[in-house]
């Protein structure tokens, strides 16, 4: 791998080469949350393009956030941050027009699903920040509670291995700043399902290895190659 300099987060977890390497088997971990996940309730059933859904899902995400911290944004505000993050994404031209009554309604009943999972968690910091890795820059993560990394998917699909890749990747650059995780949560507020797996449990599934020597694996590549963004 050539290149050089710092990649993000979600560039490490597109590197097919090194997941081969350090976690092969999490096609069947994602099979397996496919088929043992937890229901929340009735799918959000969206009326609007899917080109949208990523602006949507981000005003879901900032209502159930505010919600939790007792804020009191109006829409506008929760619009324009939404807005404001979405537009420095790829792919995010139909990101710029106002949100419709019926969208409005959409990310409200997402809202409510991210809520009827991260009410009943205690001390949940939305939006944590995580510690740049080597090559990895710092990122920012969905939630965490206590020594849970929640990471929320507002997706019409099921479950894929890319999600777990994610939640890994986060959990060693924390691991390196010396925060040790148990448990990682995906949370599909559109399908309204969530699925929690141990972090050691996940590290087995998906490579054979416990969780430490996952952690350490990831470091290793994060901080001794340069690797392609």
């Amino acid at each position: 791998m050539g290149g050089s300099g710092v990649i993000s987060a979600g560039t490490f977890a597109r590197q097919n080469s090194i997941w081969e390497r350090v976690a092969p088997t999490l096609d069947e971990v994602s099979r397996w949350a496919n088929e043992n996940y937890r229901s929340l309730g009735s799918p959000v059933r969206g009326q609007s393009d899917p080109g949208r859904h990523s602006i949507i899902s981000e005003v879901a995400f900032l209502m159930a956030k505010y919600d939790t911290l007792g804020a009191a944004l109006d829409q506008t505000e929760i619009e324009r941050q939404a807005r404001d993050f979405v537009t420095r994404l790829p792919r995010s031209e139909m990101a710029h027009t106002a949100l419709t009554e019926t969208e409005w309604d959409e990310a409200h009943k997402l809202s409510v699903e991210i809520i009827k999972y991260t009410h009943w968690k205690k001390g949940v910091e939305f939006s944590p920040s995580i510690p740049g890795c080597g090559i990895v820059d710092s990122a920012v993560a969905d939630a965490l509670s206590g020594s849970e990394l929640i990471e929320i998917k507002a997706v019409a699909r099921p479950f894929r291995s890319k999600d777990f890749r994610q939640v890994l990747t986060y959990s060693a650059m924390l691991y390196a700043s010396g925060v040790t995780l148990a448990a990682v949560t995906l949370l599909n507020p559109r399908k309204s399902r969530v699925v929690t797996l141990n972090l050691n449990d996940l590290a087995v599934s998906g490579s054979g290895k416990s969780n430490v020597e996952v952690m350490q694996d990831l470091m290793m590549w994060m901080t001794g190659l340069q690797v392609s963004a």
